[in-house]
């Protein structure tokens, strides 16, 4: 930035030198050394502004070069270096899952819960698999999964179950926690304070307001601290709430075409063929003592029965006269 005002300097030297040189070569009368002199002073002074006026203009145009180089850079610092803020949220995920291999997918859940220091907070499983579809077994399980981790976790879901159903809810509690905080370091110094009055306190009265006041700022501290807690927990273990259901069909996902559909309700109904078949061996088998008993009952009856039917068909019959 300094090589300009040397060019101005340098340009004014050389005319002066100029203007000296053609004044002490002259040999001419006086006037013609006055004319010349006058001559050589105009065009040393046009010079000299001629090169300042370049040396001005190339001097702006260095520092606007300069200005801007400097304005790109900022504006890509901007760019690059974004604002850095925490923020405290609570993550919730609603999730509905169909399997035919129930027992396979609850297992790879428990590990993959326990891979990521995660837990269950809450599982309820019921329903069997032995006769119909409408009892088949279902589970609703309350997870709670690092943040992390929850968007590992819910990717590997997507690949062990059917997935039907999914919604997530995020709410944003910084507002909240950063109240909570400030009120509490607001207390923290107020307790300081009345800790110093109750040591200096010499009446009785003064001690007994203080200790009161005491007594309700570490209230209000422990219900603070209890709601951060709280808060923490909730913002570093995001809610899976999985709700998983045993079927013998996965629900498609796309629409099907209709040789599909042909093709499915074909399977559907030799399926529900053979599930009532197998329910109706099934509960034979499994009533067989009570039809034994049945039978045995039966055999007993009906000899009895016919016995007291002949009989009363006897008196109902006319005596013939002798």
């Amino acid at each position: 930035m300094m090589k300009k005002p040397v060019r101005f300097i340098a340009a004014l030297c050389l005319a002066v030198l100029t203007a000296c040189g053609s004044r002490s070569g002259a040999s001419a009368s006086a006037d013609t050394v006055l004319y010349s002199v006058g001559e050589t002073a105009a065009e040393a002074y046009d010079m000299a502004a001629g090169a300042m006026n370049r040396a001005v203009t190339e001097e702006m145009a260095y520092v606007t070069d300069d200005l801007a180089t400097a304005d790109d850079g900022l504006s890509s610092k901007t760019d690059i270096q974004p604002v850095n803020s925490s923020r405290k949220l609570i993550r919730t995920v609603d999730l509905t899952v169909e399997t035919t291999e129930f027992d396979s997918l609850l297992s790879s859940l428990n590990q993959s819960v326990a891979e990521i220091d995660g837990y269950t907070e809450q599982s309820d499983i019921s329903g069997n698999s032995l006769y119909s579809d409408s009892s088949r077994r279902h589970a609703s399980l309350v997870l709670r999964i690092p943040s992390d981790h929850l968007d590992s976790f819910l990717s590997q879901v997507e690949g062990l179950g059917n997935i039907i159903n999914k919604s997530e809810s995020v709410q944003d509690v910084t507002l909240n926690y950063t109240d909570i905080e400030s009120r509490k370091k607001t207390l923290l110094v107020e307790q300081e304070r009345l800790l110093e009055l109750l040591a200096e306190a010499e009446s009785v009265d003064a001690v007994i307001a203080l200790e009161s006041r005491l007594s309700d700022i570490r209230y209000q501290l422990e219900s603070m601290e209890s709601q951060l807690r709280t808060y923490d927990n909730q913002v570093d273990y995001s809610t899976v709430y999985l709700y998983i259901s045993e079927v013998a069909v996965l629900t498609p996902t796309v629409p099907d075409s209709v040789a599909t559909r042909i093709r499915k309700g074909f399977s559907e109904n030799i399926r529900d063929i053979a599930v009532t078949a197998t329910n109706a061996f099934v509960w034979f088998v499994s009533h067989i003592p009570a039809l034994i008993v049945l039978l045995v009952i039966l055999a007993i009856l009906i000899p009895i029965i016919r016995k007291i039917v002949k009989r009363i068909r006897r008196r109902k019959e006319p005596q013939n006269p002798s």
